[in-house]
């Protein structure tokens, strides 16, 4: 009876399975050389050092980096983060593996929007193509929360259209928006509005009391918790979700950094996309109306700030390439009449575009030789002394997670006194610091040098 079974599933779901096994294949693109750099201080190290400090202390309710507590953002990342550590051992693949893992998954849920939305075609070339744009790809393969964020709005939009055809699908999304709400400040609220249209004459207000028992329960929860732990926390909450906001901003300056940003970002189907969600949004037909309100409500606020970021933008990419494709393939279906050509144009011009992306991005920042940065070799050397770890740049992240200490960050001027104090240290400095500063080489002793840095011990 299971192998009738499974013979069954897979009749029924077999273009499915091939569409998906298909799209696996871009594997390497995320995991090759995964772990063979050292982790950069902002934001990988720093992320990296939180989730390592829930692992060490088993306290996965307060978020702690360097001594001090982390309140940026909330704590889902750095749970699988924790997690991942706890099954791979803290090292750079483990500290990137979530991030890798749900960039891959993204392609997949993107596969099944697009299928719900237009057709499987479309699902399938909008996945791959997504796979070839370069700052997906670059921060799923960084520990950062970037793409955590992005597979989960992608996962409850999926799930939300799901949601408005068989109401089964209402319990997963709210789970999905938890994890949502719980992995960025702010910017989760974005998706409330494209929901909202989804439901639209679809789903009652009956139909979402479970969902959001289930959604708002570990959301207040959490909510509340900090607010009253943290007199701070939502100031601190708002101005990290909205960076810049109110600083008033050059409108014109901040679109033109946008654009920049977004087009650099996803690359060659930057204008293709932007066009797409601008005519689609004329048809009025919901699919379309939803993606372009989704892509409105996300870039707007970045357009009077000037703090947005490339990285900010990413949870766009997919839209912009399911746009994209899901028009054209309505615009060329109302042409030519003929579904099975729509397709094969459609198919060899995402492919054609795809692998001229991803093939630069292999080269670009895949395969290429693994670096170990100096930062991580003298700080790993520095956990085998007991003494206060200095150092005098901009590396605190990354000191502190491969030395497990509590790093002091020093500015120009503070060697001299620290050395004529009575405390014992060792620092990370280099040797023109030392001379600036008129340290004689008699009040050191050199531990290990690379490149340019040296770690030191106050004799």
């Amino acid at each position: 009876m299971e192998s009738m079974g499974v013979r069954k599933f897979f009749k029924k779901y077999k273009w499915d399975c091939f569409a998906v096994l298909l799209i696996l294949l871009s594997f390497p693109l995320f995991f090759y050389k995964l772990g063979q750099s050292s982790l950069v201080s902002f934001d990988e190290a720093w992320y990296a050092g939180i989730a390592k400090n829930i692992l060490i202390k088993g306290n996965p309710f307060t978020l702690e980096w360097n001594g001090t507590a982390f309140t940026d953002h909330p704590p889902l990342g750095f749970w699988l983060m924790a997690i991942s550590f706890a099954a791979f051992g803290i090292n750079e693949f483990s500290a990137r593996f979530v991030q890798a893992s749900l960039g891959l998954s993204t392609l997949i849920i993107v596969y099944f929007l697009g299928k719900e939305l237009f057709n499987k075609t479309i699902g399938f070339i909008s996945g791959i193509a997504l796979a070839s744009s370069p700052w997906f790809l670059f921060r799923a393969r960084s520990g950062n929360l970037d793409a955590i964020l992005t597979f989960f709005f992608i996962l409850s939009l999926y799930l939300s259209v799901s949601s408005s055809r068989n109401k089964k699908y209402l319990t997963p999304l709210g789970l999905s928006l938890v994890f949502l709400f719980l992995t960025k400040s702010l910017i989760p609220f974005i998706i409330l509005v494209p929901i909202w249209i989804i439901f639209w004459g679809k789903v009652k207000l009956t139909d979402l009391k479970q969902p959001l028992v289930l959604f708002l329960l570990p959301v207040v929860v959490w909510f509340s918790y900090q607010i009253i732990s943290k007199p701070y926390f939502l100031t601190h909450y708002l101005k990290i979700g909205a960076p810049g906001i109110g600083l008033r901003p050059s409108f014109f300056d901040n679109i033109s950094l946008m654009k920049t940003y977004l087009h650099n970002g996803i690359g060659k189907w930057f204008w293709p996309g932007i066009f797409a969600i601008l005519l689609g949004f004329f048809t009025f037909q919901k699919r379309f109306l939803f993606l372009s309100v989704f892509f409105i409500s996300f870039f707007t606020p970045f357009l009077f700030s000037p703090k947005g970021q490339i990285w900010h933008l990413i949870p766009l990419h997919p839209i912009l390439i399911l746009s994209f494709f899901g028009f054209s393939s309505v615009f060329l279906n109302a042409i030519l009449k003929k579904k099975i050509l729509v397709a094969l144009i459609i198919v060899i011009v995402g492919a054609y575009v795809s692998y001229f992306q991803a093939r630069r991005n292999w080269y670009e920042f895949i395969d290429i030789p693994s670096y170990i940065s100096d930062e991580a070799i003298l700080s790993k050397e520095a956990a085998n002394y007991s003494e206060n770890f200095y150092i005098d740049d901009l590396f605190g992240p990354a000191a502190a997670f491969y030395s497990g200490k509590n790093v002091h960050v020093l500015d120009r001027g503070q060697i001299k006194p620290l050395f004529e104090s009575d405390q014992k240290l060792i620092l990370i400095t280099r040797k023109w610091r030392l001379n600036e500063e008129g340290i004689p080489e008699e009040a050191y002793e050199i531990i290990k040098t690379d490149r340019d840095k040296m770690l030191i011990r106050k004799r």
